[in-house]
């Protein structure tokens, strides 16, 4: 691995001479080549401000794991995950649990969790955040024993992106996911679903379940519009079964977060929700495809320190 170190000497007077080295995780190919372009603004930034920061850039699916692990061990206790939010995911699953403090420069595609913390994707003001230097503990979650920050989805949601992985060798950005939508909703799949939460168990047939820490997800869909990353909660929300010339509207209002008050919608926060379905498939976790039911969710609070606008 390459580790690059810049910066230099700080005058005692400067205003941010204050700020510990940040060390930035970049996944080059994010946002179609946005984040290494987004990225080059920030460095010539923190050149003028005469910040000290390393990077690293990652290279393979994975290896910002591998890359925040080293950093831990190398001693950087300030890690900026750059690109979108498979990046982020990478990074805070190394970084959950410890003293490490977590930024985001959020130039991917998609940035849900952005979106829900309210940061800046431009790339001098997401700088900005970062040197504002302003803390808050902020949960994580657990689908089995596989980490997410943000969403998980299953049954809809999840068949859209495996459909949407067919069209990615073919088109970038957002279309992909569009045509996936289309496949998803042509082949929609009625499921039988059984939640087992804390006080009660549900049995139905339906469509989604989604399990929000972060509210956004699919780049922009605001599925779960009540969920709150600092409450020590998961939003689980649940499209039950309902007559399929419904559905296509019924989305619509979910892509929009007006979704709430639906008769076939189900809404409620818990700190741990067992899901069941016979038919299987696989889960969304934070936009990459991973695991099955059955799968237990599980909320983990204030276990990342984030830097995020005071």
């Amino acid at each position: 691995m390459a580790w690059h170190c810049h910066g230099q000497k700080l005058d005692p007077d400067w205003k941010w001479a204050a700020l510990e080295r940040l060390f930035f995780i970049v996944n080059p190919v994010a946002g179609t080549g946005r984040s290494a372009k987004g990225f080059q603004a920030v460095q010539d930034a923190l050149h003028v401000k005469g910040l000290d920061y390393g990077f690293a850039f990652s290279q393979y699916p994975g290896h910002a794991v591998e890359l925040a692990k080293e950093a831990l061990a190398a001693g950087e206790s300030r890690i900026i995950a750059v690109g979108g939010d498979g990046t982020v995911r990478e990074v805070a699953s190394a970084l959950q649990g410890t003293q490490a403090i977590m930024g985001i420069l959020p130039f991917g595609t998609g940035n849900d969790l952005a979106k829900t913390l309210g940061l800046p994707t431009e790339p001098l003001a997401a700088l900005e955040v970062l040197l504002e230097d302003y803390t808050r503990p902020m949960d994580t979650a657990w689908a089995n024993d596989r980490f997410f920050i943000n969403i998980a989805g299953y049954g809809f949601d999840a068949d859209v992106l495996q459909r949407a992985e067919r069209y990615r060798q073919r088109f970038n950005g957002m279309l992909p996911y569009l045509l996936g939508v289309a496949e998803a909703l042509f082949r929609l799949r009625r499921l039988r679903l059984t939640l087992y939460g804390p006080y009660e168990t549900i049995t139905t047939d339906g469509y989604i379940v989604v399990v929000g820490n972060g509210q956004y997800m699919g780049g922009g869909m605001r599925a779960a519009p009540q969920a709150d990353p600092y409450d020590g909660l998961l939003d689980v929300c649940l499209f039950r079964d309902m007559p399929r010339y419904k559905f296509l509207p019924a989305i619509i209002r979910f892509v929009r977060g007006t979704h709430l008050s639906l008769p076939a919608v189900d809404y409620f926060k818990v700190r741990e929700l067992r899901l069941e379905c016979p038919a299987g498939g696989p889960l969304d976790l934070d936009g990459e495809l991973d695991d099955t039911t059955p799968v237990t969710f599980r909320v983990e609070p204030g276990s990342i320190r984030m830097l995020v606008r005071p």
